[in-house]
């Protein structure tokens, strides 16, 4: 009985050190999935500190590929192993989610203008940056801000948050990672704590909420694409 009674408990304890170690391992990959966000940044942002000549669009072009593709091998390698959720499951499309992803994009323009309003109007520190880049490089800005950005953002921020921190499917779980997701978001844009990142959290909440009733990153994608969109109309 001693010995079975020991087997078990090294059982146990093999089994704690398994969830620690996959639960590191995922933060691991989300921290490395924003460093390489980060990294891809700087070829749009800032591509005059980086000396490519005329190889400049096809490295970036190659890097960009290359880095949404390591993103988004993470965020699936994270839903073999634990996905209770149902995130991501086929058929990806459907009338219903896609109606849930037209109310958030009508959710997220209504909500911001009226959250601009509420702090007293401005611009944020993070926009003023924006505002300046797109300034000396147009082009490349608009392709980051309206399609790499949202794809990048949605995987970590949303995807690979779930994944992390809120695995299991319990409505407290649901509505505390949206509120938690949504504050990520915002602080990510706002590291300050100024007045606007009441703004950033709502549009965070909206995104979240899009992602959790549809269960597919696809949608908070598209709604956050739009949004970013809006603003070179």
């Amino acid at each position: 009985m001693e010995i079975i009674h020991k087997s078990l408990k090294n059982q146990g304890v093999n089994e704690k050190m398994r969830k620690i170690g996959h639960y590191l391992g995922n933060i691991a990959g989300a921290i490395l999935a924003f460093a390489l966000y980060i990294t891809l940044q700087l070829f749009y942002f800032t591509p005059q500190r980086i000396h490519l000549g005329n190889m400049r669009v096809f490295v970036t072009a190659l890097v960009t590929v290359i880095i949404l593709f390591v993103i988004a091998y993470l965020y699936r390698g994270q839903l073999k192993e634990n996905n209770l959720w149902g995130f991501n499951e086929s058929p990806h499309w459907d009338s219903s989610r896609v109606l849930t992803a037209l109310i958030g994009f009508v959710l997220i323009i209504v909500s911001s203008a009226m959250m601009l309003k509420f702090v007293g109007g401005g611009v944020s520190e993070n926009q003023e940056s924006l505002n300046k880049i797109a300034e000396h490089n147009e082009g490349l800005f608009r392709i980051m801000v309206v399609f790499i950005a949202p794809f990048c953002e949605e995987l970590i921020f949303r995807g690979m948050f779930f994944n992390i921190f809120f695995t299991k499917p319990t409505k407290i779980n649901k509505w505390l990672g949206i509120a938690a997701s949504g504050f990520l978001f915002a602080y990510m844009h706002d590291p300050t704590f100024s007045k606007f990142i009441l703004v950033y959290w709502v549009l965070g909440i909206i995104l979240a909420w899009v992602y959790m009733q549809t269960k597919d990153i696809r949608y908070s994608m598209l709604v956050h694409m739009c949004y970013n969109g809006m603003g070179f109309i």
